[in-house]
């Protein structure tokens, strides 16, 4: 008999969780059937993308009509009841997570996960809230996954009693995605230029600001791409074209097909803030055989084995981020080093290895 798993998105939007949903959930291995569930099926950023691409050839999705509030209690006991699914995994942490929960239990389906993506930093209304819907999981024996040690500790620094198991780290498939930059690749222009890019959201867990004004010194010398959107991007315009960089070329919104973006790139960079909780872009720039200049906060520092695989600096110094950039643009040497160390460090997010640690937690 298969062991069916659902995996619980409530929408399929652009942005690094919801890979990770389709990643894992398109990982079929022997005795395992899995499902998406879209819990909005007005939301679906990537459908087009699928049928164009013939990605995740093994993905089974099950889209549904948005229930609000506790009405999607009964929308989950009518779907488990019919499905009958052994494991639940939820990639969202919040009261949306408690109703689905709720209507698992009632359907008799106990071993259910949530995927716990971000950080906390203080005491706000906001995070007294999540602090206390993580003590419900807890008293309701769901598995609190987190996917770096600096999202768990970030947690018991301001509350100890909420139990997390291990960490258990976001994924790509790495083989799959390395031949589609290596594909990609073979129709790149050859240019002296190098290309920065950096794949991100445009909101406040991000800092593309810092990154913009060490570009802005040494903007003759590099290209800069930023992949994404979000609530941030027109103060970052401004930010901009108050240093004199041409907008247009910087941003380019959200896109789907990230190889072909790396594959057109020469140099990675991830400037974030205390915020962050993981960051799948390093893993894929990692992949994509790319040096990478990070932010040294916990989480990034984790990711890129202590250090070791990328140049890290310190939040906000747009001087080091300058002298940094310098550096990697100007020395092949340079590059080549990070290349290869972040290669060595890239089989510990291989979803084939990921996989099975998801599968040990059930067990």
């Amino acid at each position: 008999m298969k062991i069916t798993t659902f995996h619980i998105l409530d929408g399929i939007k652009i942005g690094g969780i919801e890979n990770l949903a389709l990643t894992l959930s398109s990982e079929n291995i022997s005795m395992e059937q899995n499902y998406l569930i879209n819990l909005n099926k007005n939301i679906n950023n990537y459908s087009s993308y699928f049928s164009k691409k013939n990605k995740y050839k093994n993905l089974k999705i099950i889209s549904v009509e948005r229930k609000k509030g506790i009405l999607i209690i009964p929308l989950i006991i009518k779907l488990f009841s019919k499905n009958k699914p052994h494991k639940v995994i939820i990639y969202f942490n919040n009261i949306t997570s408690l109703w689905v929960v709720l209507g698992a239990k009632l359907s008799g389906i106990n071993n259910l996960a949530i995927c716990v993506q971000n950080v906390i930093k203080k005491l706000s209304n906001k995070d007294l809230k999540l602090i206390f819907l993580m003590r419900i999981f807890n008293l309701l024996n769901v598995k609190l996954v987190p996917c770096s040690a600096a999202i768990r500790n970030s947690f018991l620094n301001l509350n100890k009693k909420i139990k997390f198991c291990e960490v258990i780290p976001n994924c790509i498939d790495v083989k799959s995605f390395q031949n589609e930059v290596q594909e990609k690749r073979k129709f790149r222009k050859i240019n002296s230029t190098k290309t920065i890019i950096m794949v991100a959201r445009l909101d406040e867990i991000k800092d593309q600001e810092t990154l913009l004004k060490a570009y802005a010194k040494i903007n003759k010398k590099c290209n800069l791409v930023l992949v994404g959107d979000g609530n941030k991007r027109g103060y970052l315009e401004r930010i901009a074209s108050e240093l004199g960089l041409n907008i247009k070329k910087i941003f380019i919104g959200s896109k789907l097909d990230i190889p072909a973006m790396l594959a057109e790139a020469d140099i990675f960079a991830f400037s974030t803030t205390l915020s962050e909780g993981f960051g799948i872009a390093l893993i894929e720039a990692m992949a994509a055989r790319m040096p990478i200049i990070a932010t040294d906060v916990p989480a990034c520092r984790e990711v890129l084995d202590d250090g070791k695989a990328a140049i890290l600096i310190p939040v906000g110094r747009v001087d080091l981020w300058t002298n940094a950039l310098n550096q990697i643009i100007s020395s092949s040497t340079t590059r080549d080093f990070y290349v290869e160390k972040s290669i060595q460090n890239l089989k510990n997010y291989d979803v084939k290895i990921v996989k099975h640690k998801w599968i040990n937690l059930f067990k």
